[in-house]
């Protein structure tokens, strides 16, 4: 290898071609991004084997409020978990109004709102902790069924 000059220009400069090819960082970097994003959902995830199953809410054939087809507001991007007590009526709310999330306030009730959805019933079959719905987009209301986690739901701003 030869000296360079302070004549030469910089261009001239032999790199050997260990030092051409590219690095491996940004691809160990989108790993360990994409495993971090992985945990923080996989936190509130309903997919897990050691889980119990989804409850279903035995009030759902009582009331006509949980036929309604639409969907509230997302109040929240993650669940709620909550302790349910058995025998105890709850109301949960599904416009996303509410500022006694998950619960109803009567908030769906003011005309200026214009807001024609109702909250829905429902009580428990036993006393423990529940995961209720935040982004109310849920196909199980009022329980929390994993669809927070959908990219649409993610990317919406609260």
């Amino acid at each position: 290898m030869r000296a360079i000059s302070q004549e030469e220009p910089a261009r001239t400069l032999f790199l050997p071609p260990t030092l051409l090819r590219p690095l491996r960082l940004p691809r160990m970097t989108e790993v360990v991004l994409s495993t971090i994003t992985q945990l923080r959902v996989s936190r509130f995830s309903t997919e897990k084997t050691d889980s119990p199953p989804i409850p279903v809410n035995p009030l759902k054939d009582v009331y006509s409020a949980n036929d309604q087809t639409g969907t509230g507001v997302i109040y929240d991007k993650k669940p709620f978990r909550i302790l349910l007590k058995t025998g105890k009526n709850y109301s949960w709310c599904l416009c996303g109004r509410s500022k006694n999330q998950p619960f109803c306030d009567g908030t769906h009730r003011d005309i200026f709102l214009k807001i024609k959805l109702r909250p829905i019933r429902f009580t428990v079959t036993e006393t423990k902790h529940y995961w209720l719905c935040n982004c109310k987009q849920t196909l199980n209301r009022p329980f929390c069924d994993g669809t927070h986690k959908r990219q649409d739901i993610q990317e919406k701003r609260i």
